[in-house]
């Protein structure tokens, strides 16, 4: 009897990947003796420090949640109130892959703009707030844009400092998405401040980049987001033995280790991007940092699916989305190649 393999993970996701581990010897270390529990213990409040100065954001809070959600759903039911209105991409994962866990939470109300692969134009926002002060309508209150993006472009630092500056001449507050942020900032080899602009609070992403569990929520501007301490508590998200979070960030923060992760991945998908274009392959996208989208043929799609684990974003749509980790080799990459080189040419 021939047993078909378990399909690889290798592609599937960021979130497919295994632990660094660093950030496994930071759980072993941060595991002796008692301290004080909810973020009060004196690892927590290094790693915070250490988040703010990887920002250049010394005034901040810095607040810590086990899963990106929780950190997104944390940030903008911090900065709204239920009449209020956050506006984000159409692609954005706050609206597309969370459940409508910010609506929920928050009672505020999403409104979504048509953007070119998650990337938005500030006069796009010109049209959402003309409703201000009319009862009849949600107020607007805050935008939220994704760096990376789920289509993986990045934001070019001059396009999200415009951005960013035009909804606060519109009176609007910025959260940015930063489950990626790490891959953003190396790929476009600035800080990690020049990534985000002077957005008024970011969600930073650690799962995906090396952690077992974790996401930090960096509130550059606590005068306007006065609620996120209450909000954290009430979903869950206030570990009670938070120095578990903490280790891992502080682990990933020092010398730059994260943002080394980061480089290793994106490099691995422009490999993979490569590749698939010298076999004639067609990206849907371009490839920008460590998310690769290319079309392909149901046939193609379903024999590659027998060997790897892979999403298509929109059933309907022939766009497949590999996703290359910290942790990616070169040999995986090069398997995978050589697996659709073998496939029948498409015609």
């Amino acid at each position: 009897m021939t047993v078909n393999p378990v399909p690889s993970a290798a592609f599937a996701s960021d979130n497919a990947a295994p632990a660094h581990p660093a950030a496994l010897d930071a759980l072993v270390a941060a595991n002796s003796g008692n301290v004080a529990p909810y973020g009060e213990d004196l690892l927590t409040e290094q790693t915070a420090d250490a988040v703010r100065n990887a920002f250049e954001s010394p005034g901040a809070e810095v607040l810590f949640a086990l899963t990106g959600t929780a950190a997104n759903i944390i940030a903008l039911t911090g900065a709204v109130r239920p009449w209020e209105l956050i506006i984000c991409s159409d692609t954005a994962h706050i609206i597309v892959d969370e459940a409508g866990g910010v609506g929920r939470v928050s009672g505020a109300t999403l409104a979504t703009l048509p953007s070119r692969d998650g990337l938005l134009d500030p006069g796009q926002l010109d049209a959402l707030i003309g409703g201000r002060g009319d009862v009849h309508r949600s107020q607007p209150r805050i935008v939220s844009i994704t760096q990376c993006t789920e289509r993986g472009r990045v934001w070019a630092p001059d396009a999200i400092a415009q951005f960013v500056d035009h909804a606060h001449r519109l009176g609007l507050l910025v959260h940015v998405d930063g489950a990626r942020i790490g891959n953003a900032a190396a790929a476009l080899n600035v800080s990690p401040l020049a990534a985000v602009g002077d957005a008024d609070i970011v969600t930073v992403g650690g799962t995906k980049n090396g952690m077992l569990f974790g996401d930090a929520i960096l509130v550059r501007r606590p005068e306007h987001f006065s609620g996120v301490k209450f909000v954290q508590k009430q979903i869950g998200h206030l570990p009670s033995k938070h120095r578990y979070v903490s280790a891992q960030f502080d682990a990933l923060l020092r010398d730059d280790l994260w943002l080394r992760l980061a480089a290793h991945a994106n490099d691995m998908a422009t490999r993979l991007s490569a590749g698939l274009v010298a076999l004639g392959h067609r990206l849907s996208c371009p490839t920008d940092a460590n998310e690769v989208f290319v079309d392909l043929s149901d046939d193609v799609h379903a024999q590659l699916s027998r060997r790897y684990l892979l999403e298509r974003p929109v059933t309907s749509a022939p766009t497949v989305r590999f996703v290359c980790a910290w942790s990616t080799t070169v040999g995986e990459v090069d398997a995978a190649l050589a697996t659709l080189a073998a496939l029948p040419s498409e015609q």
